[in-house]
């Protein structure tokens, strides 16, 4: 698996990705936007690059996180690993969660053990103690002008 490195990289393979998905009914191909899909022990940030759902200067999107060790959510509940829905306000250039599914797992295994709906309380999608932080990145990406 290779690391794209330049933002408009992300960006027009973003767009390419979307493009192709868009004539496929089922499309699961992920982005990894940091590190690896197959390693358990690495803290890997992936996104569906299809929107979800497009509002305006919004967008909702899916996202994957597995982390390389057991942490705990913002209610001090463990996890693994998670799927997420994600909000994009590109006005005001953040993202929030709206939904995630828990894994007590690596990599998305099993079922999840937790489902929390951050819709009436939204979290900030951060990824505070990852190096390098992929957090812009993504929301620029995201948030790119059509035709760039």
């Amino acid at each position: 698996m290779f690391l794209i490195c330049h933002e408009v990289s992300l960006r027009k393979w973003l767009a390419l990705v979307g493009l192709c998905c868009a004539a496929a009914p089922a499309c699961a191909d992920w982005f990894t936007v940091r590190g690896d899909p197959i390693s358990p022990n690495t803290d890997t940030v992936q996104v569906d690059p299809v929107a979800l759902k497009t509002d305006g200067g919004r967008m909702t999107m899916s996202l994957r996180v597995n982390r390389a060790r057991l942490r705990n959510n913002w209610e001090g509940r463990p996890y693994r690993s998670y799927e997420a829905r994600v909000v994009f306000d590109c006005q005001a250039m953040r993202a929030d969660y709206l939904y995630v599914a828990y894994y007590m797992q690596a990599l998305w295994q099993g079922e999840p053990y937790l489902r929390t709906d951050y819709s009436d309380n939204r979290r900030r999608m951060l990824f505070k103690d990852m190096e390098p932080n992929p957090t812009a990145r993504i929301i620029r990406a995201a948030c790119r002008p059509d035709g760039e």
